[in-house]
This record gives structure tokens, sequence and C-alpha cells, in this order.
């Protein structure tokens, strides 16, 4: 039995990555390669594991909070053909590990569990380590917020750009559709950096909006925080576009592309012309139906399943539809070069006061 007991040494993304590494090379990987962050498809790491003559590519998708029921698992993305995702994590229960193979993920936890299923190249790896957490989580006492890459936070941020103000914690979770406990942690946290004023108790208020979607995007991004599916369309950009208007869907476009629209609507002529289709959907299967896409990881269209669109922040008005100005800011900061760029002129022209 493969056993790796959880200690300090994986309490972090780095970390986890790494003994998956080292688990890898204790069942027969000859070598193993790490490129870390890659942002080009999503996931957190790209690890080439050498078996005898037989080269793996997975990609590791590390959850520090793992999911822990059913229904988490199911909403995690589909896995693509030709693709190992592995869900690297300090550990997984046995339902949810049984849950992740049946949708076609393997997996790797930092108490030895080890799942690792490819059809080209055949590999089967199978290891088994803890089935309970050696160090279970006390959500009576929940840990501090160390970082600022998830959805929720994404959604508490962006409301917190869009309006530099609000009443109260309980507010802005009502305001967002975001659990007052993820609320408390990311407002301690901009508090701890200095990035809200000091308002001695009272209301909550942004210090400097620029300064705040800059330190959001250094942990967020649009390809790393919500994982889109890459695609192309089979009937070209512009008439998936046009489909995509007319389809009834909810929707919202972001990156270039929406920056674009955005520059246009304020009389101004957008700094790089649009390249990529990025959006948003509460309907993943939906959108591929209707704009006829077709799974490729080299693909310009990406698709990423949003629950913000009906639940808070919504959309502004244009068509086609995009995403709120600093969703769109933090969006472009956070794919950095000159996306980043057009990020920075974007924020100059919205308004710097609390708009509500």
């Amino acid at each position: 039995m493969f056993h790796i007991m959880r200690n300090a040494l994986f309490s972090g993304t780095d970390a986890l990555v790494d003994g998956f590494s080292e688990a890898l090379k204790s069942v027969g990987a000859r070598s193993v390669v790490v490129e870390r962050q890659t942002g080009s498809n999503g996931v957190d790491a790209v690890v080439r594991a050498q078996f005898g003559s037989v080269p793996l590519v997975l990609d590791a998708e590390v959850k520090l909070t793992p999911p822990r029921t059913r229904a988490e698992v199911g909403a995690l993305p589909s896995v693509q053909s030709g693709s190992v995702p592995v869900i690297v994590a300090p550990f997984l229960s046995p339902v949810v590990r049984d849950e992740l193979a049946r949708a076609g993920w393997s997996y790797w936890d930092a108490t030895g569990n080890m799942r690792i299923s490819s059809n080209y190249p055949a590999v089967w790896i199978d290891r088994v380590g803890a089935s309970r957490d050696p160090e279970p989580r006390n959500d009576a006492q929940p840990q501090r917020l160390r970082s600022l890459k998830g959805k929720a936070a994404s959604q508490v941020i962006v409301r917190l750009l869009s309006t530099r103000r609000e009443a109260s914690v309980r507010e802005l979770s009502r305001e967002t559709g975001t659990g007052l406990g993820t609320v408390s942690r990311v407002v301690e946290l901009l508090r701890e950096e200095g990035l809200l004023e000091d308002t001695r108790g009272g209301p909550i208020v942004v210090a400097d909006q620029l300064e705040l979607a800059r330190r959001w995007a250094s942990d967020y991004g649009f390809v790393t925080t919500f994982k889109p599916a890459r695609y192309f369309s089979l009937v070209g950009d512009e008439i998936a576009l046009d489909r995509l208007q007319r389809s009834g869907l909810t929707y919202a476009l972001t990156g270039t592309r929406a920056a674009a629209i955005e520059f246009e609507r304020r009389g101004l002529v957008a700094p790089l012309p649009a390249s990529e289709i990025w959006l948003y959907t509460g309907n993943v299967r939906g959108v591929e139906r209707a704009l006829d896409l077709a799974p490729d990881r080299r693909g310009n269209i990406l698709v990423a399943r949003a629950d913000f669109l009906t639940a808070g922040e919504g959309t502004q008005g244009t068509e086609p539809r995009i995403a709120v100005p600093w969703r769109i800011v933090g969006d472009l900061l956070g794919a950095g070069g000159r996306p980043a760029a057009v990020g920075e002129e974007l924020a100059a022209t919205q308004p710097t006061g609390v708009t509500v």
C-alpha cells in the first residue's frame, strides 16, 4: 500500500504538486517534469511523466479545499477527450473518489489515494491511502483567506469595484448571493492589506479601485479561476456570435471582445483588436449546441460556467451581451501581457466615485 500522511509540507498548491510528482516517481515514473501555472488551458500544472517508453501528460488541478459531496464533483468541468485531468488535493473521501472516477477524473491526495487512468497511452495506477481525513476541517472556525483566486471572492471584488461602497458584510453577501462567511473572509483580507478605507466599524469603502483590481488579478484569472473549456466553431466566429445573440441563452462576453464593445459605448477606440472569444454562461451545453462548437485544446472560443449572471452581478444590456466593466477589467488584468494593458485602459474609463 502506497501511503503518505498529510502534514505541513502539503499546505499549499506548490507543495501538493511536488507531493504528486514524488508519488508518480514512487510508482515507476522514470522522470517527472512539472510546468506550473501554464494558464493556457486553465490547469495549475502540467505534469509530464515517463513510464518506461510511455510518455504521459497529466493536467493537474489543485483543490486546497477539495470537493466533499457528489454535487460538488458534478460541478467540475466535463472531462474532454484526449486529456488526463487530475484532481490534486490534501484529502479526498471515498465517496468523492468514486464520483471523480465515474466522471472520468484521475486523482491524487496527500494521504496516498491515487488513481491515474489513461486510455492513450494506456496507463492505469490505483493506490489506496487514508479513508478518513487525518486533519478534518472545522467549519465552525473557518480558515483565514489566503488568496482572492476563487469564484466567490471574484463576485465580492467585482461588486466592491463597481459600487466602491457597501453598508455592511451582510448587505454585500445579499447583493452578491455569496455566503456570509466567504464575504467576511474576503473583507478581512482586504482590510489587512490596506485596500479598504478605515471607517472604524462603518461601511465597507474601497480605498483605490485600480489598486484593488490589480491586487485581485495577482491571484485571479478568467482561465485559472473558471477553468473554461476551449472550442472552435464549425460555422466561424462571427456566425457563432450571431447565433449566440439569437439563442435566448444567458451569457456574457468578457476579454478583449467585451472590452472593444465597452470602449465603443464610450466613444473610444479599443487599443487591441479582439482575438479570442471568452464568455460566461450558466448553460455550457446549450452554448455548445447553439454555436456548433467542437472541443479543441487550441481553440479560440473559451466557455466558462458561471452562476453570477443570474444571481447578483448580471450583465450589461448590449448586443452581444457583455460582463459588467470591472469583471472585464479583472479578466484582462489577470491574463497578463497586452490584455492586461487593455484592462488598465478600460479601468481608467470607469467612474471612481461611490455609485450606491
